[in-house]
């Protein structure tokens, strides 16, 4: 009897431990992106950012998810008028910034329609590109989604 109970626990258990196996591995089995900055300290977001702009060329083509508050920069180059839209990440003090352009998969988007309120926060994912203009490289989430 005791036997029996025993095996019967015993089943019971590891039946309990599959399905919470499967469960939790379900949820991160799809790896959507290969940098997930929001899943780290604002220490370490601060440092992974910063180590984005050091050695671009180490991060190129990878797809990143950051979070952080909204921000559009215009300026003009050569006459023409230029609007660009980035994610504006505090350090853990709040005393300096760092921020990431990107530009919406969606070619069609126009701002202000289809953007977020400036300074809202915002999830942004998209993949990461060095673009060099006139010898000078520039960073930048391509092919973007506003989560």
């Amino acid at each position: 009897m005791k036997k029996a109970l025993f095996t019967a626990g015993l089943c019971l258990c590891l039946t309990l431990s599959l399905c919470f196996a499967q469960k939790k591995t379900a949820g991160t089995a799809k790896k959507d992106v290969d940098i997930d900055l929001t899943r780290f300290s604002a220490t370490m977001v601060y440092a992974e950012v910063f180590n984005m702009m050091m050695e671009p060329d180490r991060y190129e083509g990878k797809k990143i998810r950051m979070h952080g508050t909204f921000d559009v920069f215009e300026y003009e180059d050569g006459g023409k008028k230029h609007r660009s839209y980035a994610c504006i990440i505090q350090d853990a003090t709040a005393c300096c910034a760092q921020g990431m352009e990107f530009v919406l998969k969606n070619p069609d988007a126009t701002y202000p329609a289809d953007y977020p309120q400036i300074n809202s926060e915002i999830t942004v994912v998209g993949r990461y590109h060095v673009e060099t203009v006139d010898g000078l490289s520039y960073i930048k989430l391509v092919d973007s989604e506003l989560l």
